[in-house]
C-alpha cells in the first residue's frame, strides 16, 4: 500500500487523513498534540491503514527517512511552517502540496520548485484557492479557443445554516480560521480587469447573484482566493477574472462598516464575530465558477453540506487536496502532459490549476462526497 505523510493534524489535517485513507492510501500523521492523536485515530485507528507520530513537526529528515520517502507529503501546517517543510521535500525529491493561505510564502515555494525541483509541487489546493480554481480551469478548456472577451468569475462561501445566520445581524457563523476571515476582508486583492492587473479593496465589488442552492446570495471581493489563476489567465489573453467571497445579504454591509468607518482593530473584531456569531459545525459550502466567451456560458455550482464526522468546510478544503495529492502519489505529473495530437510536454515541477487533469480530479473528489 501506498504511503502518504500529512504534516499537520488539525480540523483539517484529520478530514485530509480519512479522505487519503478511503483513497487506498497508508497514512502517517505527524503532530505535536496529544488532541491530534486522538482525532486522527478516531478516522484511522493504528495498523494495517495507518499510523501517528507525535513528534516535532519540524524534524523532517528524521521522520522522512523512518517513512523511507513517502509517495507524498501533505501539509496542513499554519502557512508560516510550510516552505521549509516544502523545500525540505522538493531539496529530498519528494512530491510536495499543501493548503496555502499566504500569498508570498507559496510564490516562494513554486519559485524554490522551478529552480530545484525533481518531483512536482503544488500549494494553494485548498477550497479557495484549490478547488474553485481547479472548476474555472475546467470551464476554460470547455469554452476553448481563441480567448476573446472571456471573462472568469470564481465564488464561493462558507455558511452556517439560514435559520442560524438569520438570529444575528451579520447572519454568519464561524467555519474556519477567523483571523484568515479577517484578513481577506483587510486585505487588497488583485483583479483581472479588462485585459490589465488591478489591485482593489477588500469588501468592494458588491453584487447580488442567484444560486439554485441557496437563492439569492451577495458577492463582494476578498483576497486571496484567486492565488495564481489572474496571472495565468492574463497570460492566455482572458479579458476579466475575479474571485469573490459569497454571504448572506446585508453581511458585507456590517463589516465594512466596523471595519472602514468604525475603525475596529482585529482584537474587537474577533470578539465581536465570536461574541455575535459564534463556531459553527452545522455548515454549507457553496462553490461557484462561470465562464464566458462571447455568447457561450459555462457555469458550475456545488453546495456542500456538514455530516456528524465532518463539516462542510472541513470536507470542501480537505476533500479537493486530497484528490490532486493522489494524482501525485500515483505519479500522474511525474511525466508528459498532453498537448495535442501527439504532441507531450513534461509537467512543470511547479505545479498550477490549468495542469490537473479534471475528470480524474473529480473523480477522486465523488468517491469522498459519496456522490
Amino acid at each position: 500500500m501506498k504511503r502518504i505523510v500529512v504534516f499537520g493534524i488539525g480540523r483539517m489535517g484529520t478530514a485530509i487523513s480519512y479522505a487519503m485513507s478511503k483513497l487506498g492510501y497508508y497514512v502517517i500523521g505527524v503532530d505535536t498534540s496529544n488532541e491530534a492523536a486522538q482525532n486522527f485515530r478516531k478516522q484511522i485507528p493504528d495498523g494495517d491503514k495507518g499510523i501517528f507520530y507525535n513528534c516535532d513537526t519540524e524534524d523532517y529528515e528524521n521522520l522522512l527517512v523512518r517513512f523511507e520517502s513517502p509517495e507524498v507529503v501533505i501539509s496542513s501546517l499554519p502557512y508560516h511552517q510550510n516552505q521549509p517543510l516544502a523545500e525540505f521535500c522538493i531539496d529530498n525529491g519528494v512530491r510536495y502540496c499543501d493548503l496555502g493561505g499566504r500569498v508570498d510564502v507559496s510564490e516562494n515555494i513554486n519559485q524554490y520548485a522551478l529552480d530545484h525541483a525533481e518531483k512536482p509541487t503544488m500549494t494553494d489546493l485548498g477550497l479557495a484557492p484549490g478547488w474553485v480554481n481547479i472548476l474555472a480551469e475546467e470551464g476554460y478548456r470547455r469554452l476553448h479557443g481563441e480567448a476573446d472577451k472571456v471573462s472568469v468569475k470564481m465564488m464561493v462561501g462558507g455558511l452556517p445554516s439560514f435559520l442560524k445566520s438569520d438570529k444575528n445581524p451579520l447572519r454568519y457563523g464561524i467555519t474556519w480560521s477567523l483571523d484568515g476571515l479577517i484578513n481577506e476582508y483587510r486585505d487588497d486583492c488583485v483583479i483581472l480587469e479588462g485585459g490589465s492587473i488591478k489591485t482593489v479593496k477588500g469588501m468592494d465589488g458588491l453584487e447580488l447573484v442567484e444560486t439554485d442552492s441557496l437563492g439569492q446570495l451577495e458577492a463582494f471581493y476578498t483576497s486571496g482566493g484567486a492565488s495564481h489563476s489572474i496571472s495565468s489567465m492574463k497570460a492566455r489573453g482572458v479579458e476579466d477574472c475575479s474571485y469573490k467571497t459569497l454571504r448572506y445579504r446585508g453581511h458585507r454591509d456590517i463589516v465594512r462598516f466596523l471595519i472602514r468607518d468604525c475603525g475596529l482593530d482585529d482584537d474587537t473584531l474577533n470578539k465581536i464575530f465570536v461574541d455575535g456569531c459564534g463556531f459553527v459545525d452545522d455548515d454549507e459550502v457553496i462553490v461557484l465558477a462561470n465562464v464566458k466567451k462571447d455568447d457561450k456560458t459555462w457555469a458550475k455550482e456545488k453546495l456542500i453540506r456538514s455530516d456528524k464526522s465532518f463539516s462542510a468546510m472541513q470536507k470542501a478544503t480537505a476533500f479537493p487536496i486530497s484528490s490532486v495529492a493522489a494524482l501525485l502519489a500515483e505519479g500522474v505529473f511525474d511525466g508528459d502532459k498532453p498537448q495535442g495530437k501527439d504532441h507531450y510536454a513534461q509537467y512543470p515541477r511547479s505545479l498550477s490549476y490549468r495542469d490537473i487533469p479534471y475528470d480524474f480530479f473529480n473523480t477522486n473528489l465523488n468517491k469522498l462526497l459519496g456522490e
